[in-house]
């Protein structure tokens, strides 16, 4: 059987996107334990009255994080209030919770603010594989900083465990508009569990979450940090450099998300379908087997549609529990035209499910569905954690912006459409009545600190143009493009681009490059297993 990696269902997919520098297994309690021993439920929402943050006011405790290399590595954990809401004067407070790992450097430059992606990753989880990951080398320069971003790990309340979760059926196929409607009902079923805990779910936005980046800067009495962010974490970089960039000295942005840049573009998708389709093109071992990759996509979508394929389970009873999940772990599953946009378009954000496309279309081409029904059954799962959910429809989009992307996903040349952002569609965000933070927040950005911008050419869900559309105003930005690499961090593999982070760190000018990477090592093969029918 052919299998890619299995994708979440929802924007779940885009969490923790940091590639090697968060591939680390995760287990969080549901409570959070404070010094003293004091435990806060997770949906806790603190008294209002704090006094500002000043040293004083954080708590501190040991920490042990694990390593990259999966040693034990001591640290410190902070927590400290900051306003659930900024706009609401003697509003209730949450807690904030950092983790602090020390350089043993004689003469450290500012302290580096790693951003954890998502949204919705953990910042105290992940960050101590970053800072010593042996290809970037952080501890060498500075004290390294890992914020559970507000609504995250540690910090209270966690919205990330949110009961959302809607099943649509698998005995037929899935659209468009019946991933919008449980979509539609997970949102209300997260924004009515949140409520009734009494969270405001207007405060959890990225112009809060970059305003509590600096709490944490003046509490520890720091006048200037290193931002280090990617993915999302590049989102809220931005957004803090355009609130509070004079306190950055500078930063390392990468797999860049512009503040209009939240919901992708189909044009975006195809461009990466037809590239993939010319780069497999001029490869003699794939194209004996795969000449033509767009017209194979355009075929197999047709095909799905005419006669959409069942793929058997693991067992015959397929019936439903009484709480309308499935009994199986794989039950049978319909697959239609949108389960194969969806796998597509996931699988060109990385390199590696890249490389695995050709095999994936060869098997699908032979009969053997059974590679897709996997990711066809996550499909048929929608939930959206609150914290997520919220992040990204307050960043929303321009008109203009959401204009194109409609219009682009009418355009029939678009034969992948939006089905990246499945499900978790721009129109949902009426039900979760956020905070919507307004053109200002997503226009043009103005800043003279020095950035490190790093994007691959095979990333689909932030290509290199989203770096190119954010310069202007940023007169010391340099970029620089990994060939061949895409949404994880490959270009981590070149020395030449570790020589230039370093550099970068340490204070020294550097020039926008590209960087060559090999190409992915293509799979053309694959084994025919499992059943199939057509219905």
């Amino acid at each position: 059987m052919f299998s890619l990696r299995r994708h979440r269902s929802t924007r779940l997919s885009k969490l923790l996107l940091f590639a090697a520098l968060t591939f680390l297994p995760a287990v969080l309690a549901a409570g959070t334990v404070l010094a003293a021993g004091t435990v806060l439920a997770a949906g806790t929402v603190l008294a209002a009255g704090t006094t500002s943050p000043t040293t004083e006011n954080i708590r501190w405790q040991p920490y042990t994080g694990t390593a990259l290399n999966g040693s034990p590595i001591e640290g410190e954990l902070g927590r400290l209030h900051v306003p659930e809401n900024r706009q609401r004067s003697n509003g209730p407070t949450l807690e904030l919770a950092f983790v602090r790992y020390r350089t043993s450097h004689p003469n450290p430059g500012p302290p580096i603010f790693f951003l954890v992606g998502g949204p919705g990753g953990s910042g105290v989880e992940h960050c101590a594989a970053v800072a010593t990951h042996p290809q970037i080398r952080l501890l060498e320069h500075s004290n390294v900083i890992g914020i559970d971003q507000r609504g995250t790990g540690l910090s209270v309340p966690n919205l990330m465990d949110s009961k959302s979760e809607v099943w649509l059926p698998f005995d037929r196929t899935i659209d468009r508009v019946d991933l919008i409607e449980a979509m539609e009902e997970a949102v209300r079923r997260t924004v009515t569990q949140w409520h009734s805990q009494g969270v405001d779910l207007s405060a959890y936005n990225s112009v809060e979450s970059a305003d509590d980046i600096d709490t944490v800067r003046r509490a520890l009495g720091l006048e200037e940090i290193v931002l280090y962010g990617s993915s999302y974490g590049s989102h809220l970089g931005l957004a803090y450099l355009r609130r509070h960039g004079e306190h950055v000295a500078r930063a390392i942005l990468s797999k860049v998300e512009g503040p209009d840049q939240t919901w992708k573009l189909p044009s975006t998708i195809q461009r990466h379908l037809e590239q993939l389709h010319h780069q497999l093109a001029d490869d003699p071992a794939v194209a004996e087997g795969l000449p033509d990759v767009q017209g194979t996509v355009r075929r197999l979508l047709r095909q799905l549609a005419e006669a959409p394929v069942v793929v058997q389970g693991t067992k015959p009873d397929d019936s439903m529990t009484t709480d309308d999940e499935p009994a199986d772990d794989e039950p049978a599953v319909t697959l239609g035209p949108l389960d194969l946009q969806i796998e597509l378009s996931r699988a060109l954000a990385n390199s590696n499910t890249i490389a695995e496309l050709p095999a994936m279309l060869i098997a699908f081409e032979q009969g053997d569905w059974s590679g897709l029904a996997a990711t066809a059954r996550d499909n048929r799962r929608v939930s959206v954690p609150a914290m997520t959910l919220m992040m990204d429809c307050a960043s929303g989009a321009t008109a203009a912006r959401l204009r194109q992307i409609e219009q682009e996903a009418r355009d029939p040349s678009h034969v992948l459409a939006d089905a990246i952002m499945a499900p978790f569609y721009p129109e949902v965000c009426t039900h979760a009545d956020p905070r919507d933070l307004g053109d200002r927040f997503r226009g043009p950005l103005d800043s003279d600190v020095p950035i490190l911008f790093t994007s691959g050419t095979l990333d689909v869900r932030t290509p290199p143009g989203n770096v190119d559309d954010i310069l202007n105003g940023l007169p010391n930005a340099v970029h620089v493009v990994a060939e061949n690499a895409g949404h994880e961090s490959r270009e981590l593999m070149s020395p030449e681009y570790r020589d230039l982070f370093q550099a970068f760190l340490r204070g020294e000018t550097i020039e926008s490059c590209r960087i060559n990477l090999p190409e992915p090592m293509f799979q053309v093969s694959s084994k025919k297993e499992g059943s199939a029918s057509k219905k």
